[in-house]
C-alpha cells in the first residue's frame, strides 16, 4: 500500500489556508465591505474604555477619610461625584464655625439689655444708644475687603482659609469688650462706642459663618442648605444666650458701686473671658481645609472660568434681590430687638433684666422649629423655604400694626409677635446664600456672598439706630416701615420665583 506523497509547499495546509486569507483580505467583496464600519467600531468602542480606564486610575483612596471624616474634594469617577453632592468639612472645624456664630451673635446682643441706661448714665440718647447695638456690623462692613484679603492669599488657589478671620475675630471681640467696659471707669461716652467698634471687626465673621456652610469647595450640593439653616440656629441660639446673659448678670450685680464690673459692664467682661477660652480651642482644634492633599492624586482641575461670560441682567437682578432680602431680614430682627428695651420699659415698664428675659426668651420658643426647619431642604426648594419664611414674616409684623394702632398691645400678644417675626424673617433668609449657589457660575459665589454681608451689615445698622428711635419715628411708622420693606423683597421674590429653580453650576 503506497503512502501519500506529501507536497512541500502545502505542508499541514498551511498554505491553503494563507492562499484563502490572502483571497478574502484582498478581493474587495461585499462581504468586507459589509463588516468593515463594524470592525471599526468595535475598535473605536476599546480604545475608548482603554482611555476611560487610565483616566479612572485617579481615584480616592480609603486614606482620604481623615480623624473628623472629611472626604477628599476632587471630582473624579461617577462614584466619587455622588460623594461630593454630600461631602462636609471636617465635623470639628464645623463644630467651630457655628461655636463661633453663637459667640458672634452673643457678643452683639449682650450689650442690648443695658446699652440705653449705659449711654445714658454716660450722657447718652437712645438715639446714641441704637447707634453703639448698630456700629459694630457697619464697621464689618468697611473691613470686609481686608479680611477678603487676608482669608484668600494667592498661595490658597481658589481656597478660602477660615482660619485667619476666626483667629482676628477672637483677638477683636476679646479687644472691644474689654474698651466696652472699662467706659464707666474712665467716664467717657464715647469709649463704649470704640469698643463696640473693635467687636465690629469681629463681626467681619459673618460672612464667612454663611460662606463656610455654602462652599462650593467644602460643601456638597445637598448639604449647603442644611448647614446654612445649622447656622441659622446658631444664631438664633446667640440672641437668646446674649440678651439673656447680660439681663441676669445686669440683675446680679445692680447693687454693685464698683465701677470696673457692674450692671453695665458684667456681661461684657464675661464674654471676653469666653472669647479668649474660645481661642485656645481655636488653636488646639481647627483644621484647615489646604488645596492640596498629598494623600489625595487629583484629576486635572476644569477652568470653570474658561466659559463664564459677563452676569447677564436676570443674574443681576438676583443679586439685587438676594441683597434686598438679606437686608430687610435682619433689618426687622435688628430693629425689634434694639427697640424692645425702650418700647417694652414704655409699656410694660419692663428693666434690663426683664427684657433681656424677653428676648431670650422668644429666641428659646423658635430655637426647636428652627432646628425642625433645617430638614425641609429634603422636600422643598430653597425659593420655597424663603418664600414660606417672609409669609409668616409679613403676617405677624401686619397684626402687630393693627393692635398697636388701636392702643390694644399686651405683653402677651407682643411676644407672640416677635417671635413668629423672627422665626419667619430667620428661616426665610438661611437660603438666600445657598440659593445664590446654586443659580450663579462658581465664579461669582464670592460675589454674592460679600452682597449678601454688604445687606446684611447695613440691615444692622440702620435697623438698630430705627429701633433705638422708635419713639420719634412712631411705632406705627417704625412698623409699617418693616412691613413696606418686607413687602418690596416678597414681590420682587414672585417675579423671579421661575428663575430661582434648583440649577447646579
Amino acid at each position: 500500500m503506497s503512502l501519500p506523497v506529501e507536497n512541500p509547499n502545502q505542508k499541514d495546509g498551511t498554505f491553503g489556508i494563507s492562499r484563502r486569507r490572502s483571497r478574502i483580505e484582498h478581493r474587495p467583496t461585499e462581504f468586507l465591505n459589509e463588516l468593515r464600519p463594524e470592525i471599526e467600531s468595535i475598535r473605536e468602542e476599546y480604545e475608548s474604555n482603554h482611555d476611560i480606564k487610565e483616566k479612572n486610575e485617579y481615584y480616592i483612596s480609603s486614606n482620604e477619610l481623615d480623624n473628623s471624616g472629611a472626604p477628599s474634594f476632587a471630582d473624579v469617577s461617577n462614584d466619587s461625584k455622588i460623594d461630593n453632592a454630600n461631602m462636609i468639612p471636617p465635623k470639628r472645624s464645623i463644630a467651630l464655625i457655628l461655636v463661633n456664630s453663637i459667640m458672634s451673635d452673643m457678643s452683639f446682643g449682650v450689650a442690648l439689655p443695658t446699652s440705653p441706661s449705659y449711654t445714658e448714665k454716660l450722657g447718652g440718647t437712645d438715639a446714641f444708644s441704637g447707634l453703639v447695638v448698630g456700629i459694630p456690623t457697619l464697621i464689618s462692613l468697611l473691613m470686609l475687603y481686608p479680611m477678603l484679603k487676608l482669608a484668600t492669599p494667592k498661595s490658597a488657589k481658589g481656597y478660602t482659609l477660615y482660619y485667619r478671620p476666626m483667629l482676628v475675630s477672637v483677638f477683636a471681640h476679646s479687644i472691644g469688650h474689654l474698651l466696652y467696659c472699662m467706659a464707666d471707669q474712665a467716664n467717657w461716652l464715647y469709649l463704649i462706642l470704640i469698643g463696640r467698634m473693635m467687636n465690629g471687626i469681629g463681626f467681619t465673621m459673618f460672612l464667612y459663618h454663611k460662606k463656610y456652610t455654602t462652599d462650593k469647595l467644602l460643601v456638597g450640593p445637598n448639604r449647603r442648605t442644611f448647614l446654612a439653616t445649622l447656622n441659622i440656629l446658631a444664631q438664633t441660639l446667640g440672641f437668646m444666650a446674649g440678651p439673656f446673659l447680660g439681663g441676669i448678670l445686669a440683675k446680679g450685680t445692680k447693687n454693685l458701686e464698683n465701677r470696673v464690673w457692674n450692671q453695665y459692664t458684667g456681661g461684657s467682661w464675661f464674654m471676653m473671658y469666653i472669647w479668649i477660652i474660645f481661642g485656645v480651642f481655636l488653636v488646639i482644634f481647627y483644621k484647615e481645609v489646604y488645596p492640596q492633599d498629598d494623600r489625595t492624586v487629583l484629576e486635572k482641575p476644569v477652568d470653570v472660568e474658561e466659559n463664564t461670560g459677563p452676569l447677564s441682567l436676570k443674574h443681576i437682578y438676583l443679586l439685587s434681590f438676594l441683597g434686598l432680602a438679606a437686608f430687610v431680614s435682619y433689618f426687622n430682627i435688628s430693629g425689634y430687638q434694639t427697640s424692645i428695651p425702650i418700647y417694652a420699659n414704655n409699656l410694660y415698664n419692663y428693666n434690663a433684666y426683664q427684657s433681656g428675659n424677653f428676648i431670650s426668651l422668644a429666641a428659646l420658643v423658635i430655637s426647636p422649629f428652627v432646628f425642625l426647619s433645617t430638614f425641609l431642604s429634603r422636600w422643598l426648594e430653597d425659593r420655597h423655604i424663603m418664600l414660606i419664611g417672609f409669609m409668616i414674616g409679613i403676617i405677624a409684623l401686619v397684626l402687630h400694626l393693627v393692635l398697636d394702632a388701636l392702643h390694644r398691645i399686651p405683653v402677651q400678644a407682643y411676644f407672640v409677635f416677635f417671635s413668629i417675626m423672627m422665626f419667619g424673617f430667620s428661616i426665610g433668609s438661611a437660603p438666600l446664600v445657598s440659593l445664590a449657589s446654586k443659580q450663579m457660575k462658581p465664579k461669582y459665589h464670592v460675589l454674592s456672598s460679600v452682597l449678601f454681608q454688604v445687606g446684611l451689615s447695613l440691615s444692622n445698622t440702620v435697623g438698630a439706630i430705627c429701633g433705638g428711635a422708635i419713639y420719634s419715628m412712631t411705632t406705627v411708622g417704625f412698623i409699617g416701615l418693616c412691613i413696606g420693606l418686607s413687602v418690596v423683597a416678597f414681590l420682587q421674590s414672585l417675579t423671579l420665583w421661575n428663575s430661582m429653580k434648583l440649577k447646579l453650576h
